[in-house]
Formats: structure tokens, C-alpha cells, sequence
């Protein structure tokens, strides 16, 4: 049953320059170490004709309608919020990492320093708050953004499907703007 309410991030995938302002706003943000990155920054080549160019898709938690984190999880850490949010819960978290390795976006990560699992929650402070998440202030070329995933939909150049990135089982939710701004 699809929430009315679920949030995701929205990406315009053919504005993006790959600078990684994204993932460097998030990480100082959530104080995560050097080697534990929320939000990654990947890079396709892709063919047009004769010639090659870069795309590059920011991802991170999608935030999934069906998350497989959520289900996989024996100590009932993860839950999902009104607004379609997961929440991990670290105290509950008894450092398993079935949600690591269930998760289709490599998503969830377990910290060295306690050997717990740790993930994007979108800023669910500064979102109480008012504000937009980390990475999406920390972008130089505004091509992320949050918003409500069904209004955004009904956008004709909206989809769950991009280079890199395509809806599955656990329907994630994170949208792309496929024409250029």
C-alpha cells in the first residue's frame, strides 16, 4: 500500500558533475569516520552514438517501501516512520549484519569502533526542524533534493529508474528528474 506521506530523495541525474558535495556534507554532518560514507557518488560511462560520456548517480538509504533491512533484522532495530522514513535504532542493534548484506544499495554499514550497524536516516533532525538534509544543502549544483515521492511522480519526467538505478522487490524510494534543468 503505497504512503502518501513517503519521502525520498529526488536526483537530477543529468545535472550532476560527480563532485561528491553531497557525500562530504553528509559525512561531516553525521560525524561518520574516514571510511564510512551514507552517501556515495558513482560513476557510469555511457555510450551515445560514437561518443562516451560520464553520468553519475548520489545514492544513499532509498528508504524502501519494503525495506529488506527492516526484515531481515532479528533484534526488530530498524523501524519506518510515518513519512516512510527507516530508522535504525543502534541501541537495539545487536551488530548481526544480516541488514548489511540484505540490503540492495549497500546502504548499511557496521562500524568498526562497536561493531554496529549504522545508516542514513535523511537528517530526520534537521527534517523535524524544517530543513533539508545534509547532502542535499551540501550539493554546489542543486541536483538533490527531498520531497514528497507520489507528488513528485506525477512529474512526466519522474521515475524510479535511472542509469545505475532501478525500482525492485523492496521498492525503494528516490526519484529521478530525467530532464536537464
Amino acid at each position: 500500500m503505497e504512503n502518501k506521506h513517503q519521502l525520498g530523495f529526488v536526483f537530477r541525474q543529468e545535472n550532476c558533475v560527480g563532485c561528491g558535495g553531497c557525500s562530504v556534507a553528509c559525512q561531516i554532518h553525521n560525524e561518520l569516520p574516514e571510511n564510512v560514507r551514507f552517501r556515495k557518488v558513482d560513476r557510469y560511462e555511457v555510450k551515445t552514438g560514437k561518443r562516451t560520456k560520464d553520468v553519475w548517480l548520489s545514492h544513499s538509504c532509498m528508504h524502501c517501501e519494503n525495506p529488506a533491512c527492516l526484515m531481515v533484522c532479528p533484534a526488530k532495530a530498524y523501524t519506518t516512520r510515518h513519512d516512510g522514513l527507516v530508522v535504525l535504532d543502534r541501541d537495539l542493534c545487536t551488530g548481526c549484519g544480516l541488514c548489511e548484506q540484505a540490503c540492495p544499495y549497500d546502504a548499511v554499514t557496521m562500524l568498526e569502533s562497536d561493531g554496529k550497524a549504522i545508516k542514513c536516516n535523511m537528517c530526520i533532525e534537521l527534517i523535524e526542524q524544517g530543513k533539508k538534509p545534509a547532502c542535499v544543502d551540501g550539493c554546489p549544483v542543486k541536483c538533490l533534493d527531498m520531497d514528497n515521492v507520489s507528488q513528485i511522480l506525477q512529474d512526466p519526467s519522474a521515475s524510479k529508474e535511472g542509469i545505475g538505478y532501478g525500482d525492485c522487490l523492496t521498492k525503494p524510494n528516490m526519484v529521478i528528474i530525467r530532464k536537464r534543468t
